[in-house]
């Protein structure tokens, strides 16, 4: 899924020693960027062919597999394939050679050395290359999958090649939407919500039942409210479901990111006769003000002011709430009421 770039250099972060933490700090706002100069570009190359700890190294690749090189610089990056000692930069420049539009069956013995290895990451990206130069064999397609995390459009780039008809993606997502491996579920999560279909929204509700990990959750959310012409009815039902349940959690989310849409659902549940129901109607006012308080809200809404009114609106029942409700709902509706008060301020 959205926000893909600063979680990736986040985790790279985490693991990185002092000097070479400076140096890939140094480095993100170049790394980040949408769009760059053919200038920067080739900085970014060098950074990536003169680095020597793995995580500058893997994230200067992973940067220009989104942003490739020109033709030109394809000399450069097989010289590292065949005369670097360093495996992360042989498999990542074969990789980024796939990205800049060349198929060389060639790579494909480089990029088995990541397919074969422990790094789910740099399989994810070597995948997503060896799907394009070998898109008849569907062995790493959930590699691929999880690949969307951190390149959507590598990813897609292979999956078309791999997946020749709608129904062959969806059979993939799906089989990935159960993998034991909570990132490749977020990913196959995050990539059905862009399906806009009934199969898909199925699916993210099924999975919505039993999901606990919270950011598979938080992926199953954005796709069921960016499907909500189809799950919308059902997540509202959802909220009657104890709010200690994982499921509960994921619907409240589902609703806060669907924004305005919601509002009304979320004013008809406050005032309902379920316990539960008011509980998770109150959370998703508070993830509504919390997804409208955010700089990216824009993914979410088209009309943050209007949805800002509407959701302040529910005020008058939250208030009610906090007054008459025993203490969980009053912490709830506390946590909402103050959540809404940002936005004000």
């Amino acid at each position: 899924m959205k926000k893909t770039a600063i979680l990736f250099c986040a985790a790279l972060l985490a693991a990185v020693t002092a000097p070479a933490q400076t140096s890939l700090q140094n480095a993100l706002p170049l790394l980040q960027k949408n769009t760059r100069t053919a200038a920067e570009t080739q900085q970014v190359l060098q950074l990536f062919r003169s680095a020597k700890d793995p995580d500058t190294v893997f994230a200067a690749g992973a940067s220009l597999v989104k942003i490739p090189p020109s033709k030109t610089m394809e000399p450069a990056l097989f010289n590292l394939i065949l005369k670097s000692d360093d495996p992360l930069k042989q498999t990542f420049s074969a990789v980024i050679v796939t990205a800049m539009g060349s198929s060389y069956e060639e790579l494909i013995p480089v990029l088995q050395e990541a397919l074969n290895g422990k790094n789910a990451l740099l399989r994810a990206y070597a995948a997503g290359a060896y799907g394009i130069i070998n898109p008849e064999d569907k062995t790493y397609v959930q590699d691929v999958i999880l690949l969307y995390i951190y390149d959507p459009d590598f990813a897609i780039r292979a999956m078309n090649l791999l997946a020749k008809e709608a129904k062959d993606l969806f059979k993939y997502l799906k089989q990935a939407s159960s993998s034991q491996d909570p990132q490749t579920r977020a990913a196959a999560a995050a990539w059905l919500g862009t399906l806009h279909s009934e199969d898909a929204a199925k699916q993210l509700l099924k999975r919505a039942k039993t999901e606990d990990d919270p950011d598979v959750q938080a992926q199953l959310a954005t796709g069921l409210a960016e499907d909500r012409a189809y799950t919308l009815e059902t997540v509202v039902k959802g909220l009657r479901q104890d709010y200690k349940s994982p499921a509960a959690n994921t619907y409240a989310l589902a609703l806060g990111f669907m924004t305005g849409n919601a509002v009304e659902p979320i004013r008809q549940a406050l005032a309902g006769s379920n316990q539960n129901e008011r509980i998770n109607a109150a959370r998703a006012a508070a993830y509504m003000a919390g997804v409208l308080s955010n700089p990216d809200a824009f993914h979410f809404t088209s009309d943050r002011a209007f949805d800002i009114g509407l959701l302040k609106s529910l005020i008058p029942q939250l208030k009610v709430l906090s007054k008459t409700g025993n203490d969980t709902l009053r912490l709830y509706a506390d946590n909402a009421l103050r959540q809404i008060e940002k936005l004000m301020i």
